[in-house]
């Protein structure tokens, strides 16, 4: 168990009700596929159904305390829709964790081809989003030093280029003192306090990216919480 707000059994449950869903919608999809093509407008929503599925895997795989080469996998199958559907319509926030999980997994830059040409063609050119794609791929073009959407996670440019990029002292303030309360406006916020079962873990996993990318010594990060130690930790 890597979560402690809640027991093995809860995380157990959710997990194999999202899988099931997923089973369900994702056969669905292909019989639609091959009667209607994957242009289909009931297979791209769909497909947006699936991205939100997978996304609440991570969480709730790595609060469960599952081994990290099965969430990669889990991962992979987020990172295969979510590439087809993206666009300036989804949230910013979601893009910035998908992007994460890239980096702390070490995915390879081929399987990120199909959203780099997404954000392309959209022109989005965002700082954070630059930082974490480049660290995949180091060919990425974009540059931008500002970020699209500002006012979330401004204060991770400090850090980033932070002269003493070797100090954790700022990126464990920002987890104590700032990412859960950036996060208000997300509909997981507060999830902890619901008696609805809809609780799927909290984790910070930009903050883990950002340990990787300058290759912190995190140490003193492990029991922070928030932070994917281990997973930051990965290959």
């Amino acid at each position: 168990m890597r979560d402690n707000l809640r027991s093995k059994e809860y995380f157990n449950a959710l997990i194999e009700r999202e899988k099931n869903d997923i089973i369900m919608f994702e056969d669905t999809i292909k019989k639609v596929i091959l009667e209607k093509g994957e242009s289909d407008r009931g297979v791209r929503n769909g497909y947006n159904i699936l991205i939100c599925s997978y996304q609440k895997m991570m969480n709730l795989l790595y609060s469960y305390g599952e081994d990290l080469k099965i969430i990669e996998e889990w991962y992979e199958k987020l990172l295969y829709y979510y590439s087809k559907m993206w666009d300036r319509k989804y949230g910013y926030i979601e893009l910035i964790k998908v992007l994460s999980l890239a980096v702390l997994f070490g995915i390879d830059k081929c399987k990120l081809v199909e959203l780099e040409e997404r954000l392309i063609s959209e022109n989005f050119d965002d700082y954070l989003v630059n930082v974490l794609l480049k660290e995949i791929d180091s060919s990425w073009a974009k540059n931008g030093t500002e970020f699209e959407f500002p006012g979330i996670y401004d204060c991770l440019k400090d850090i980033l280029e932070n002269k003493e990029s070797s100090d954790f002292s700022l990126l464990k303030e920002y987890l104590e003192e700032k990412w859960y309360g950036l996060h208000k406006q997300c509909a997981w916020y507060d999830t902890h306090k619901s008696k609805q079962n809809t609780y799927c873990g909290y984790w910070s996993f930009e903050a883990g990216a950002i340990a990787k990318i300058l290759k912190l010594d995190d140490s003193n990060l492990r029991n922070i919480s928030y932070y994917p130690y281990d997973l930051v930790n990965y290959n």
